[in-house]
């Protein structure tokens, strides 16, 4: 098994997954296993919209942490730390090689560095005191927390409705404040056994050209269609996680008319590209980085990277 684990990072439509399926293809006797560190892939009927791998590559090479949602469902960034440990061990004891691949920021923020450990709030909790919220306002719920933990409240807008019913939701689901477990070690995080390999663009024109062409395949190959389907048969809403995704957002808001279809695809565009942005912003703050190049042969660069690093155990998994 590998000495460290490498985790394949970087901006959306860079080519995080073709680049992950060719060194599992080349480097075959490592026997990768690929865990998705994708906060859109995880949902189930989500296919096109998350650019999710094809049944041809789940096939030739095993993934994991895709398709465990329904989508209305809430994933945790906990609940993925937990889940992929748990999934490291597993692959490594069974002789495999775990590869991680994604490109969302606060998964691989809490890979890193570990969580707080705040349990898991069930959804109905959080919907009572959505309710709540919305029945007497957000002002007055922010004066309940003013009365719970004013040290908290103090650092909170009155308007900030997810703060503050993130706050209340902890306090009435398990009778202590979010501040209680925040000041508790960290579950730990992995932080001294990754390698992250990020695939940083040269050209923003290039990666912009990349967003605008994948979105036109999602479209053509029937985006729209899956979200009137998860719409009609699973009731999503911009209310669950999964309705407020980048590109599902915007198709909800088309398909129920509050704007045109050249609008939804303009701001589909807009949000992507902002996304890439705050991807890229993120990782240009990481420490013990390695960047390779998104658009220059980057799998020759990470055949490189793999052969060389001494970090690497390069013999055949038993």
């Amino acid at each position: 098994m590998t000495k460290k684990i490498l985790c394949i990072t970087g901006p959306t439509a860079a080519g995080k997954s073709k680049l992950a399926m060719r060194l599992c293809k080349i480097k075959k006797q490592n026997k990768f296993q690929i865990i998705s560190m994708d906060s859109a892939q995880i949902y189930k009927g989500v296919d096109i919209s998350s650019a999710k791998p094809s049944k041809k590559d789940l096939s030739e090479v095993p993934h994991h942490l895709i398709d465990i949602c329904e989508p209305t469902e809430t994933y945790s960034a906990a609940r993925f730390l937990k889940d992929t440990k748990k999934l490291i061990t597993e692959i490594t004891d069974h002789g495999g090689t775990p590869l991680i691949v994604g490109g969302t920021m606060m998964y691989l923020q809490r890979l890193i560095h570990g969580i707080a450990r705040v349990p898991e709030i069930p959804d109905n909790e959080k919907v009572l005191v959505e309710n709540e919220g919305k029945r007497i306002g957000w002002g007055r719920m922010h004066e309940k927390l003013i009365k719970i933990d004013p040290d908290a409240a103090q650092k909170i807008n009155k308007n900030d409705s997810q703060r503050i019913m993130r706050q209340l939701s902890v306090w009435h689901s398990t009778g202590k404040t979010l501040s209680y477990w925040q000041k508790l070690p960290n579950y730990e995080g992995l932080n001294n056994k990754l390698r992250i390999i990020a695939l940083v663009p040269d050209s923003k024109q290039e990666l912009k050209a990349n967003i605008n062409t994948r979105l036109n395949s999602m479209i053509n190959e029937g985006m729209l269609e899956e979200v009137i389907k998860l719409k009609n048969d699973a009731g999503l809403t911009q209310t669950n996680p999964c309705g407020r995704l980048v590109g599902i957002r915007q198709a909800i808001d088309h398909l129920e008319g509050r704007i045109t279809f050249h609008q939804f695809v303009t701001q589909a565009e807009f949000a992507t590209r902002r996304l890439a942005k705050h991807q890229l912003t993120w990782l240009s703050k990481l420490e013990n980085l390695t960047i390779i190049k998104a658009f220059a042969k980057p799998l020759s660069q990470l055949i490189s990277i793999w052969d060389s690093d001494p970090d690497f155990d390069l013999m055949t998994p038993k």
